[in-house]
């Protein structure tokens, strides 16, 4: 399906990266012909910034907006995002409830101010956040006029499917939120697996479709399937989880070797849920992965940068996390000043 054009100017000159406390504070939505907004939704390393990224690709028109919620200081999925939405506003914390629903408020209401450069807008949350907190003020009417509430879109991990919905309430949430379910990672397990994974949402939350992905190249036209349908229903109620997870972000403007990073991602205990890590290698940016026991590395990510910036990003996320000890060890692989003389 293709997304409805809205009318009005088409600024040429590019994306735009701005932060959420330039925007103005939301006003109540009157408007019936209003800017779409998808909620994008998932736990931690489920495919979330994979299947945005392959929703932008595919929409082709350069007019989707995508406001990043990640939990951590340092904002990896959003480099990795620029360049394919026309804004990217990036929001940390990794809560989309309470204390945080201004942030969002004011960054949709910047958005809506540019609602006919747009044809959408995408909300990513992070891993472990309820996605009522934002669905339920939207559908209650507190966002901008211009813009509405199309769809709750959930991926689940085929790979750690049981494993997330034992032992995260987040999980459980994202699942009974969603309107749309995209089973991440299908290319990584068993086809009976991805139909047993489809049973069993079925079965959690039977009002909910449910569609495969391969890493984003089958969400050709799914943009405008998530823009097009009704809003979610107003009688769903937001529930705010406690689920008590910690992050842990660092940052080194020096070069650390790709490989002993990399040792160090596999050797984490199973307390580290997940990792996330932009690493500069010389001009090339390198993407690194932990997800379980799993580790992925993505050569030339694509991310982008400032002129000058040549930082190398660290983020983990999991339970009892020894914070200072893991960013000791970090340090210890920044070369010394001999080495880099």
């Amino acid at each position: 399906m293709r997304m409805p054009q809205r009318t009005g100017g088409h600024d040429q000159t590019g994306e735009n990266s701005v932060t959420a406390d330039q925007a103005p504070d939301p006003v109540p939505a009157t408007g019936a012909t209003a800017l779409p907004v998808a909620i994008v939704t998932g736990f931690l390393g489920s495919g979330k910034t994979t299947f945005v990224r392959g929703l932008l690709d595919a929409g082709g028109s350069g007019r989707t907006a995508v406001i990043v919620n990640e939990l951590g200081e340092l904002g990896i999925d959003g480099a990795l995002l620029e360049g394919a939405a026309r804004s990217v506003i990036e929001l940390p914390g990794g809560c989309m409830c309470c204390e945080s629903r201004g942030d969002v408020g004011r960054a949709l209401a910047l958005l809506a101010e540019r609602a006919s450069e747009l044809d959408a807008v995408v909300v990513e949350t992070s891993g472990v956040s309820d996605p009522l907190g934002v669905a339920d003020l939207l559908a209650h009417g507190v966002f901008p006029a211009d813009l509405r509430l199309s769809q709750v879109v959930t991926v689940v991990d085929a790979e750690n499917f049981d494993r997330n919905l034992a032992d995260a309430d987040a999980a459980y949430s994202q699942i009974v939120s969603a309107d749309l379910f995209v089973v991440g990672k299908s290319d990584l397990v068993a086809p009976d697996v991805v139909t047993a994974i489809g049973e069993r949402l079925a079965v959690l939350n039977p009002h909910a479709a449910v569609l495969p992905s391969d890493g984003g190249r089958s969400a050709a036209g799914l943009l405008g399937e998530v823009a097009g349908v009704p809003a979610i229903s107003a009688r769903r109620q937001a529930v705010h989880t406690e689920p008590g997870y910690d992050s842990v972000a660092w940052e080194t403007n020096r070069e650390i070797g790709l490989d002993r990073l990399l040792a160090w991602v596999e050797a984490l205990p199973p307390n580290i849920y997940r990792v996330k890590a932009l690493v500069r290698q010389g001009r090339t940016d390198v993407a690194v992965h932990r997800v379980g026991a799993r580790v992925t590395v993505l050569a030339s990510a694509g991310a982008r940068r400032e002129p000058g910036d040549g930082r190398t990003r660290v983020v983990a996320i999991g339970r009892g996390i020894a914070a200072e000890s893991m960013r000791a060890e970090l340090d210890a692989m920044e070369p010394s000043d001999e080495e880099t003389a």
